[in-house]
């Protein structure tokens, strides 16, 4: 704690140094960010992608540095959030839907479970600007979206077999901490419980959980096969994540890094589509044949009906039944 402590105060002190020198376009930009995943993780290889592409499109005169941290060394999401909006120690950041509820109650109906028919139709939505709407409401708040990632179809990580939906109220599950994730899945049945991302592998080594819902992204980045080695195909949700930067920070940089970041980041959302939709079938097969991870097919259908209107109700709760439309409006 005390190192992330040390190594938060560092970045603070480089990005704060940078900053004047962004402003007058003198010598040196420096911008920071990262995720709170390990490296190798989809997350971390699309801050890097991101930092690849923007070095590349940026010409100068400033000479410019893209700083990329991961293991959460900048904090959570959640703080990664609050530091960007303010515009200080954290540029850009991978961030979840559902940690932005507390700046847009909207942001979570996004990582709604079922909420997408399938990968396909989740791509056309993305595509066709299903999320324009919300990404400009979010600006206000003081955070761009750069571009819409993820791809990874979430089912449930246990300790144990779970053959049917029977068996869901002896199982407790992590979910997200948002209500709509702790509706939707005390409604199918599981005894929900909020809790941090972090905290979640030892909560089920010692008993205190059973499951977690993840994407094998997050299975195999967070090795949760160790504690939890069946993998319970339910596919409730294809997962949406954020690479999101701070308006304070990009508005105080000169035009043609602007275009840059824009360009790079749309981009490298892009390759976190693409990759992490692809990599879906090699993870769990090489997660099953090295580390004895059990996959079980699991039909969803009860699981989607009983959800789906508790869905459809918080998206009209929250503000945002005219997102949810769209999104079933699209075949």
């Amino acid at each position: 704690m005390k190192k992330n402590a040390c190594l938060l105060l560092a970045v603070c002190l480089s990005a704060l140094l940078a900053m004047p020198l962004a402003r007058a376009g003198q010598e040196s930009i420096t911008l920071v960010g990262g995720t709170m995943l390990p490296d190798g993780h989809v997350f971390w290889l699309t801050c890097m992608k991101f930092k690849e592409l923007v070095e590349k499109y940026y010409k100068g005169p400033a000479k410019l540095q893209v700083e990329v941290h991961g293991n959460a060394t900048l904090g959570t999401e959640k703080d990664a959030i609050e530091y960007m909006i303010q515009g200080t120690a954290v540029d850009f950041y991978v961030i979840s839907p559902a940690w932005m509820a507390t700046w847009n109650k909207k942001m979570p109906v996004i990582d709604a479970p079922f909420l997408f028919k399938n990968t396909a139709h989740w791509k056309k939505c993305i595509e066709g600007g299903c999320f324009d709407g919300l990404d400009s409401e979010v600006l206000k708040t003081g955070l761009r979206f750069l571009g819409h990632g993820g791809g990874g179809t979430r089912s449930i990580i246990s300790s144990k077999p779970i053959p049917t939906i029977a068996d869901f109220p002896n199982i407790r599950m992590r979910v997200q901490g948002s209500p709509l994730h702790q509706k939707a899945f005390t409604a199918v049945g599981l005894v929900a419980v909020p809790m941090d991302y972090t905290e979640v592998y030892n909560a089920i080594k010692t008993g205190v959980l059973d499951a977690l819902e993840n994407e094998p992204a997050g299975l195999e980045g967070m090795k949760f096969y160790e504690v939890a080695p069946y993998y319970v195909l339910t596919e409730h949700q294809i997962v949406t994540r954020q690479l999101a930067m701070s308006e304070k920070r990009f508005q105080s940089f000169p035009k043609d890094l602007q275009e840059a970041i824009v360009k790079a980041g749309k981009e490298a959302a892009a390759f976190h589509r693409e990759y992490e939709v692809n990599d879906v079938n090699r993870i769990i097969k090489d997660l099953t044949d090295k580390h004895g991870l059990k996959p079980t097919k699991f039909d969803n259908t009860e699981m989607r009906r009983r959800a789906m209107p508790v869905v459809e109700e918080f998206s009209k709760e929250i503000g945002a039944y005219d997102v949810f439309s769209a999104i079933q409006a699209i075949d």
